[in-house]
């Protein structure tokens, strides 16, 4: 009989419960979206960096050849 009694509480505490882990599934999704597209972004970044390294890298290396008298930009004549 007190069980009866008690089931409204009993179920009105697990809906609860239900919802708020529910709730708090829905917004670990929204989180997790959102650094996934702020990681993504980053990854365009990092990939565009490393291609300035590069050009920045053959120029380097270009001046320096230059100034051995070697030149990358014409056949050399034999």
């Amino acid at each position: 009989m007190e069980f009866i009694k008690a089931l409204p509480y009993i179920v009105g505490i697990l809906a609860t419960v239900g919802a708020g882990i529910k709730w708090l599934y829905g917004e670990l999704k929204e989180e997790k979206k959102h650094y996934e597209e702020l990681y993504q972004q980053k990854e365009i970044e990092v990939e565009k960096l490393k291609d300035k390294i590069n050009q920045l890298k053959i120029k380097i290396i270009k001046l320096e050849a230059s100034q051995r008298g070697a030149s990358f930009d014409r056949e050399e004549k034999k």
